[in-house]
């Protein structure tokens, strides 16, 4: 009797985010006219809706938790060969319900402050709104196929909010880079799922995972290594994982809500959803122990040498992903959500944190021209410590519990102990880029002159003590590390200090000597702050095309055998072109013109609906969306 009352209503969670984008959609513009001064009511009213999804999202897992099982599902119908589609409601699916509506709530909360200023904010409200209510679908879909449209939908989301700012053409191009990066990864995850309807029948987890007991080891690495693609993509792991670094062109609160708590969190939900695949292939799971390994060391090894403040955030956030997909490759799925959980409240407070840096400083997001504002910004600059010091898996804070977890689930494995140290060693870097980050903003005295710098309004400050508080309970609430290993406690304790006091010392007492140090390494720094040219790699020898320049310089080469058989080609050409003029002009053109007026007549109506505004487009996406549902829904 528990779940009669509020359970059925879960649909709500997404619902009403969505009811949010909806609104800003078609009405927002009316609402939002006047560049010179942004109305309030968009961001009131979405941050209103998406904290009734978290309230809704709240009681609804708690009573779910509550039932026997823990399992609850809403069928909404049949949807094409995928079997019944619905809402899933379990401990995984929960609990990252609550992440997402409960971060979502307080990120939109700070941005009606931190936004205030910008124009369109219905666009900006709208897309976050549909982010979430895109998110929230992706973890409650009960089978493969809504997944995956809640999954495009996020990126959707993501291309919009990364591009906001599209005058800027550089928000323009990281927007196209994240979506085409991730369109790319998605083919093969397309593929994956349709492998699985054909073999399984259907989409729907539980009929997947009954059937996926009796294929052949074959076709459960096919099925695994496809999804394990599409989460590489979406999770920017190595080599796929350019495109998050860029998207930090967004406004900082997408940084903080897109790409630290949620949306590149999609691959490893994607992962652990599929536990009953990968748990079948070992050679999917280590690939995906040594692709989360390489992630983050080359990760952190580049936040290193970033001065970009939210770019450091980004390569951290690549780097703590890997350390997820380290804790999936060995089967430890626990650990790598309690990593996920943790790593969401200290990077989300970091970019909040780091937004309000920016805020302040009148967007300076370069660390080496800030410098003395803790005293100028002490509500900023305690929040921040505590999120640093939980990155930095600093004992007693969040992130030491997680990462630990993960650390000592490495030891599980065949091999592990080449995971354990290069594990080790990446805690020891992201130590270091921490603080360096924290010794370069807040300590010393400022690098360069500056009007006077005031502290964050209450309403961008109060969301970051609500996480700073997380970041110091959140690792309490659920311990997962084995206290009886407490050598690897202590060594990760040990690792821990020594990073911050690296950076202390060579960034804050002696930095004369650490310049020293990058110019007698400077081949080192410089591979660095190049990032590996892997960045390069993409741009010049893929995205630029080397083979077709290669073809052209081979062209070159040949170019006196090439003119000398041109120009016998073109007098046979114009020979032949006589005789086939008449013919082309009379007979190809005339049912060419024919068929284009008949082609021009005949879709005149569909012509008229396209009207190069993006509200039209839109509106006939949901009304045919909506047409759908309801015929399977009454069919």
């Amino acid at each position: 009797m528990v779940g009669t009352t509020i359970l059925p209503a879960i649909w709500l969670a997404p619902g009403l985010p969505l009811l949010g984008a909806a609104l800003m959609l078609f009405f927002g513009r009316a609402i939002d006219h006047d560049p010179d001064q942004p109305s309030r009511v968009p961001g009131i009213v979405c941050s209103t809706l998406v904290a009734l999804s978290f309230l809704v999202a709240a009681i609804c897992a708690w009573q779910a938790l509550m039932l026997p099982g823990h399992r609850f599902e809403i069928r909404g119908g049949t949807w094409f060969a995928g079997g019944e589609w619905g809402l899933l409601l379990d401990p995984l699916s929960a609990e990252l319900m609550l992440l997402i509506a409960g971060i979502g709530t307080l990120i939109h909360i700070y941005s009606t402050v931190y936004m205030s200023h910008d124009a369109a904010l219905y666009r900006f409200f709208g897309g976050l709104n549909f982010f979430v209510a895109m998110m929230q679908i992706l973890v409650l879909a009960n089978n493969y196929l809504l997944l995956f449209a809640g999954w495009e939908g996020v990126g959707f989301a993501s291309y919009l909010l990364i591009g906001f700012h599209y005058g800027r053409w550089q928000a323009g191009v990281a927007g196209m880079k994240a979506f085409i990066i991730n369109r790319a990864a998605d083919a093969a995850m397309v593929l994956g799922i349709l492998f699985l309807m054909l073999k399984a029948g259907t989409a729907h987890y539980g009929g997947v995972a009954s059937s996926a007991a009796h294929w052949s080891d074959t076709s459960i690495t096919l099925a695994a290594s496809f999804l394990l693609v599409g989460a590489m993509g979406k999770s920017a792991q190595f080599p796929l994982h350019i495109w998050l670094p860029d998207a930090m062109e967004g406004p900082t609160p997408v940084s903080a809500l897109i790409h630290s708590a949620t949306m590149v969190c999609a691959g490893v939900y994607l992962i652990a959803r599929s536990s009953f695949l990968f748990s079948q292939a070992p050679e999917v799971s280590l690939a995906t122990a040594i692709i989360g390994t390489i992630t983050a060391l080359v990760a952190a090894s580049i936040a290193l040498a970033e001065n970009d403040i939210k770019r450091v955030l980004a390569y951290s956030t690549i780097s703590q992903i890997g350390f997820m997909f380290v804790a999936l490759g060995v089967g430890a799925y626990r650990a790598a959500l309690f990593h996920l959980f943790t790593h969401a409240f200290f990077k989300s407070l970091l970019f909040l944190g780091a937004g309000s840096l920016i805020h302040a400083l009148d967007g300076e997001q370069n660390l080496k021209h800030m410098g003395g504002l803790r005293r100028e910004m002490p509500a900023t600059f305690r929040v921040m410590w505590i999120a640093s010091m939980a990155l930095a898996a600093v004992p007693g804070f969040a992130g030491f519990f997680s990462k630990d977890a993960i650390l000592g689930e490495t030891l599980n494995a065949p091999n592990g102990w080449v995971f354990l140290i290069v594990g080790l060693f990446t805690s020891l870097l992201t130590a270091i880029y921490a603080w360096r980050l924290m010794f370069l903003a807040f300590y010393g005295e400022a690098r360069q002159s500056r009007d006077p710098v005031h502290e964050s309004p209450a309403v961008m400050t109060v969301p970051m003590y609500v996480l700073s508080a997380f970041c110091v309970l959140g690792g309490w609430v659920l311990p997962l590390i084995d206290w009886s290993a407490w050598p690897l406690m202590i060594a990760s304790g040990v690792i821990a200090a020594c990073g911050i006091w690296l950076a202390w010392r060579y960034y804050l007492v002696v930095p004369d000597r650490r310049a020293a140090l990058d110019r007698r390494f400077s081949p080192i720094v410089d591979f660095l702050r190049n990032r590996w040219y892997i960045d390069a790699l993409y741009e010049e020898q893929i995205l630029n095309g080397t083979i077709l320049r290669t073809a052209s310089g081979a062209a070159r080469a040949d170019e006196r055998i090439i003119d000398e058989t041109v120009n016998g080609a073109a007098w046979l050409a114009r020979q032949i072109s006589r005789v086939f003029r008449w013919f082309d002009r009379w007979i190809l053109d005339g049912l060419v013109r024919s068929s284009s007026g008949a082609v021009g007549f005949l879709s005149a109506p569909v012509r008229s609906l396209q009207t190069g505004f993006l509200q039209t487009y839109a509106f006939l996406f949901v009304a045919g969306l909506l047409a759908a549902l309801g015929y399977y829904l009454t069919r």
